[in-house]
């Protein structure tokens, strides 16, 4: 440390541990989201719910764009998704969807995964309510990101 740097108290590395921490579910939960969107693409046709699904992927891909330039302020890494919790989602989306899976089927699916994400945001911006709110604001990003990509998938529930 030279004379111009002040020392990190217990406090502030505290708080900087609890952003990054944050910061690491954060990420887990967009490349999630991200992931299995991709995947429910690449098992559709073309077609306006292709097209909407596209839209909702460039939108986790920008959450997790801007969590890992935040990690990596903070000498940080991402921590990917285990391979396990990919490996039942693609397996999950590979039986129930194919190019024959009705849109309001493969939006109804959507919108059940993507509620879970809601919930686990909400509870995740209440846990970590004290940290920076820069960083909270990531967070409340992609609670957006999630219940536009529901609001987007109500309009394919027909039938």
């Amino acid at each position: 440390m030279n004379a111009t740097e002040t020392p990190v108290t217990k406090e502030v590395q505290a708080r900087i541990e609890r952003e990054v921490e944050f910061l690491k579910q954060l990420h887990q939960a967009a490349q999630m989201g991200r992931d299995t969107l991709e995947h429910v693409n690449n098992n559709i046709g073309p077609g306006e719910l292709r097209t909407a699904v596209e839209k909702d992927i460039f939108d986790y891909s920008d959450v997790c764009a801007q969590v890992t330039r935040k990690l990596e302020e903070r000498g940080e890494q991402p921590k990917s998704v285990g391979k396990m919790a990919r490996a039942m989602a693609s397996m999950m989306i590979n039986m129930k969807i194919n190019d024959q899976t009705p849109e309001s089927e493969v939006a109804k699916m959507i919108i059940d995964g993507t509620t879970k994400g809601v919930t686990e945001s909400i509870a995740k911006l209440s846990e970590f309510a004290d940290i920076d709110n820069d960083v909270l604001n990531i967070g409340y990003r992609l609670l957006w990101v999630e219940q536009k990509n529901i609001d987007e998938m109500r309009r394919f529930l027909h039938n």
